[in-house]
């Protein structure tokens, strides 16, 4: 009989975990490029090279940062709905997540990536200097390690239990949304489609990285399930 692994903590813990990692490894690769671009009062460097030159290892290596806590995190949204509606698992196997979560673990990668791209050959332009641009444009882009990290259990969270609803028998999804949301979420509290669909907003869950950033990025919504009536 199937089980929820002992180790497992609530989503608040394993996404604030995430969020840790997440925000570690980026200021460990910040401080890297900082130390590589050399100091203040030097010529401008070769951010573009610098950057790119290591940035397939750094997108594998944050793909795999991301996947092994979004691994945890789906099996945390899947065990909340086996919990109530199907306690011994049945017809559900936790494998058959790791492939989808791959392919977002490596999405994610990517859009982080290339936002640190972008910050770094974007402080050449600045009217500070390019030291002194390169520091801010990399400490913005640590801060928002935090965003993509809440995005990114949202989204895995999500998966896992609408995976878990699908292989009890569960019929409807509902839309319930978290603290402090955008209006556009607010409106949809409460609404409920079938297990399928989509929500007004085009999302099949928050999180849903099919939808636009501007409804997903940070997103703290959930869902609840029902079975047919």
């Amino acid at each position: 009989m199937k089980s929820r692994p002992d180790d497992l903590g609530t989503f608040a813990v394993e996404r604030d975990a995430l969020s840790a990692s997440l925000t570690g490894w980026a200021d460990a690769q910040s401080a890297g490029l900082l130390r590589a671009a050399g100091p203040d009062g030097s010529g401008a460097p070769d951010l573009y090279g610098l950057w790119g030159e290591s940035s397939p290892e750094r997108q594998a290596s944050l793909a795999a940062l991301i996947q092994g806590h979004t691994w945890r995190i789906a099996q945390v949204g899947a065990w909340a709905v086996l919990g109530t509606y199907n306690p011994d698992a049945d017809g559900w196997d936790a494998g058959v997540m790791e492939g989808w979560l791959a392919a977002a673990a490596a999405s994610h990668a990517s859009q982080y990536e290339q936002a640190g791209y972008a910050a770094a050959v974007g402080a050449l332009a600045s009217p500070d200097g390019w030291h002194a641009g390169l520091a801010a444009a990399m400490a913005t882009w640590v801060t928002r390690a935090a965003i993509r990290a809440v995005t990114a259990s949202t989204e895995s969270r999500s998966f896992g239990g609408h995976d878990a609803a699908g292989a009890s028998g569960l019929v409807y999804k509902v839309w319930n949304t978290g603290p402090n949301s955008r209006r556009s979420h607010a409106a949809l509290d409460g609404d409920r489609v079938e297990l399928g669909d989509v929500f007004a907003n085009g999302l099949r869950w928050p999180g849903d990285a099919g939808g636009r950033e501007a409804e997903t990025a940070n997103c703290n919504c959930h869902l609840t399930y029902e079975r047919g009536e």
